[in-house]
C-alpha cells in the first residue's frame, strides 16, 4: 500500500481534518479513498481531506499513517504535489477545461463538472456565491452573502442545466464558485 495519511488537525465544519496522499498516482489515491468511504467531493487537486471520524475506515483500507512533515515529503517525491502558489492556476485550468466541455462562457472563478473535487470556499465579497449539486434533478446547495449572490448562483445553475441537457445529460452535477461581478 502506498497511500498515506497524517493526523487530523485542521478545524472546519465542526471537526478536524487530515490529508490523504499517494506516492504513486491519483488513480491509486482515488481507489484508496473509495475503499475508505471518502466522498469524491473530498478530493482537492493532489490530496483528499478526511475528517477525524474516518480514521478507522482509512485503517481498514490499508492506509499508512505518518506525521505531517513525512506526508509532505511523500507528496513532494511523488511528483503529484500542486504547490500552494500554483493552486489558483491549477483551479483556473480545471475550471476552463470543464467550462469548455459544457460550452460555458464566461468561466466562473471555480467550476467542477461531476462529483470529484470541491470548489474553493465562498469568498468574503458581496455578490459572490458557491453552489453544489450532487444529483441532476436535486436541489442545489447555495451559499451566498446576499440576494445578489443568490440570484447570480440561480442564473448560473439555470445556464449549467441547459448546457448539460444540450450535451445529453439530465442536468448539471458539480460545483461552481464565483466572486463579485466585475465591471
Amino acid at each position: 500500500m502506498t497511500v498515506f495519511a497524517d493526523t487530523p488537525r485542521w478545524p472546519r465544519h465542526g471537526t478536524v481534518w487530515g490529508h490523504l496522499v499517494s506516492d504513486r498516482s491519483l488513480e491509486e489515491l482515488h481507489e484508496a479513498a473509495a475503499r475508505a468511504g471518502l466522498p469524491p467531493r473530498a478530493f482537492d487537486l493532489d490530496h483528499y481531506d478526511w475528517p477525524a471520524s474516518a480514521r478507522e475506515d482509512l485503517e481498514a483500507a490499508g492506509v499508512s499513517f505518518v506525521g505531517d512533515r513525512e506526508l509532505t515529503r511523500i507528496l513532494l517525491r511523488s511528483g503529484l504535489r500542486v504547490k500552494l502558489s500554483e493552486r489558483p492556476a491549477a483551479r483556473a485550468r480545471r475550471s476552463a477545461a470543464h467550462a469548455a466541455e459544457l460550452g460555458l462562457d464566461p468561466v466562473p472563478r471555480d467550476l467542477i463538472v461531476g462529483l470529484v473535487g470541491h470548489a474553493d470556499p465562498l469568498p468574503a465579497e458581496p455578490g459572490s456565491f458557491r453552489l453544489t449539486r450532487d444529483q441532476p434533478h436535486g436541489d442545489a446547495r447555495v451559499e451566498a452573502h446576499d440576494a445578489q449572490g443568490r440570484r447570480r448562483a440561480e442564473a448560473l445553475l439555470a445556464r449549467l442545466d441547459a448546457l448539460a441537457r444540450e450535451a445529453g445529460e439530465p442536468g448539471f452535477v458539480g460545483q461552481a464558485m464565483d466572486g463579485a461581478p466585475t465591471g
